[in-house]
């Protein structure tokens, strides 16, 4: 009973994915590796596919329906979408912290002062100098930076670091550019 059980469900499978369409070996893989697992099941396991007949008819059912059914029209081929262009990031703040050590007015008084400030701070060795120009009323600076941190709380205890050391320091964004030299 169980081995007819079977074969009722492996044609059941076979037949419905052998209906025709242009992707038919793609589509009747799956059911006839199921077919197959299905009949090594009941060979090796016949009290597996009788505790699984109930779902194995099931299926038969759906699949028979299913064939006799017509079947739904295939999507419309997908228009070619349009993107909006990427935004301008030129000015956006970075996500990452930094901590602010000092500012300058000349970049090579910048490049002079992380290396001075590498001495006074050890911990500055596994960090990446950025500086950030920035206008303000007496003028353009330069924003000397340490970073990138992952969270704020990492900025302030490299700047406890720095204070514990008489440094000037404070917590910010990480926006910039690198340090050249």
């Amino acid at each position: 009973m169980r081995l007819v059980f079977i074969m009722i469900a492996t044609l059941g499978l076979t037949g419905c994915v052998s209906l025709g369409s242009p992707s038919v070996e793609t589509r009747a893989q799956p059911a006839l590796e199921l077919a197959q697992l299905l009949e090594e099941t009941a060979a090796s396991h016949p009290d597996r596919v009788e505790a699984a007949s109930a779902e194995i008819g099931a299926l038969r059912a759906a699949l028979l329906t299913a064939h006799h059914t017509s079947p739904e029209p295939l999507p419309a081929p997908v228009q070619a979408m349009s993107f909006a262009p990427a935004p301008d990031l030129e000015g956006a703040q970075s996500l990452m912290y930094g901590a602010h050590l000092a500012s300058y007015r000349l970049l090579s008084n910048a490049q002079i002062g992380w290396r001075q400030l590498g001495v006074q701070l050890p911990a500055l060795s596994a960090a990446e100098p950025r500086i950030e120009r920035v206008q303000l009323d007496q003028g353009e600076f330069l924003r000397l930076k340490a970073g990138p941190f992952d969270s704020r709380a990492e900025a302030l205890a490299l700047c406890a670091q720095a204070e514990a050391a008489g440094l000037w320091c404070q917590a910010t964004h990480f926006t910039g550019e690198a340090l050249p030299g």
